[in-house]
């Protein structure tokens, strides 16, 4: 491992919601691995990797996604890493121009890049990084990269439609679109692209729906975690999408609520006005979509999302035991606490 690589990479008990299964955390190394390595070939001239203290490898959940479903739909695992490899480098260049959008300073636990580096180099690292994944896309199979550029523009129409969002009111329904671009749309290439390696047509759009739908639950629970966790278990800023104005489903919940809404959009008035971090003023927002059951309600919402549109699809693939262990590992990702 190298210091740019962190130590609980594929360790299942730090991570909590990870799960083993025959092989994974070989394969999971082996992604880790190989991205390591295509970062540190890199010209440091360009870019030296050893001089940033930045993780660009989290809790891969994407990573373990594609290998699972690999196993369900009966693809070879050095296939299904590939996959996740591509994925994982993906969203960390989607992560570094997010970072530069929120202006963060703090992601995984360390300083991001735009703060480290500042603005204009992290943006062109992020682009680096992303280039890099379609190089690596287009090597795996006819299509692959094609699709994959598809996804990143969703991903992005999903962060614009994210800022265009911010300082006003939005319903469920369009935070449901919002979600399904900006984080459904990668787990969806990860799925058609498995699909495809594993030559199976009839499931192409069964499975982008697996994904897409996975990718929203799993960013359902994402959003959760900003309010019950603190910022050294979760990887990022504690309270982050409050400070950033962004729409979240507890938030959405509490605030059309009738008791809880007027009480917790006084509190967002009162920070954004300041302009600072009022962490006394946040904390309060948080407390008022804690207590009143609004991220409970949002992890709820995610588990009946997963038995209505997730499980039901699972049973679709073919290697009945594989695809147990799928659905193991998306129950796990409901149930996380980090």
């Amino acid at each position: 491992m190298t210091k740019n690589v962190p130590e609980n990479f594929g360790q299942n008990a730090k991570m909590g919601f990870m799960l083993k299964t025959y092989g994974l955390e070989i394969s999971l190394k082996r992604v880790n691995d190989s991205i390591t390595g295509l970062l540190h070939g890199i010209d440091p001239s360009v870019f030296d990797i050893n001089q940033i203290p930045f993780s660009f490898i989290g809790k891969a959940a994407r990573a373990r996604f594609s290998i699972l479903m690999g196993d369900a739909l009966g693809l070879k695992r050095r296939l299904s890493e590939r996959v996740g490899e591509v994925a994982e480098l993906t969203h960390t260049a989607s992560l570094l121009h997010d970072d530069c959008v929120d202006k963060a300073a703090n992601r995984r636990g360390i300083a991001t890049l735009n703060a480290s580096l500042g603005f204009n180099k992290a943006i062109l690292v992020g682009d680096l990084v992303v280039a890099l994944a379609f190089e690596r896309a287009s090597a795996i199979a006819p299509g692959i990269a094609e699709e994959l550029v598809s996804a990143v523009r969703r991903m992005t129409e999903g962060a614009l439609l994210e800022e265009n969002s911010k300082g006003r009111r939005v319903s469920e329904k369009e935070l449901d679109r919002l979600t399904a671009l900006k984080t459904g749309a990668l787990f969806r290439w990860c799925a058609l692209a498995l699909t495809r390696l594993a030559e199976k047509p009839a499931l192409f759009e069964p499975c982008a729906r697996l994904g897409e739908e996975t990718g929203v639950s799993f960013q359902l629970i994402d959003d959760v975690l900003d309010f019950e966790s603190e910022a050294s278990s979760s990887g990022k800023d504690s309270l982050k999408d409050i400070f950033e104005g962004k729409h979240t489903l507890p938030l959405v919940l509490a605030l059309k609520d009738k008791t809880s809404g007027p009480e917790l959009e006084k509190l967002i008035s009162a920070f954004s006005a300041s302009g600072a971090r009022d962490m006394a003023s946040a904390a309060l927002a948080a407390a008022v979509v804690t207590k009143g059951g609004f991220a409970k309600a949002a992890r709820d919402s995610a588990r009946q999302r997963a038995r209505a549109s997730i499980f039901p699809l699972i049973e679709l693939l073919p290697e009945k035991e594989s695809a147990v262990e799928l659905k193991n590992y998306i129950n796990a990702l409901l149930e996380r606490t980090a």
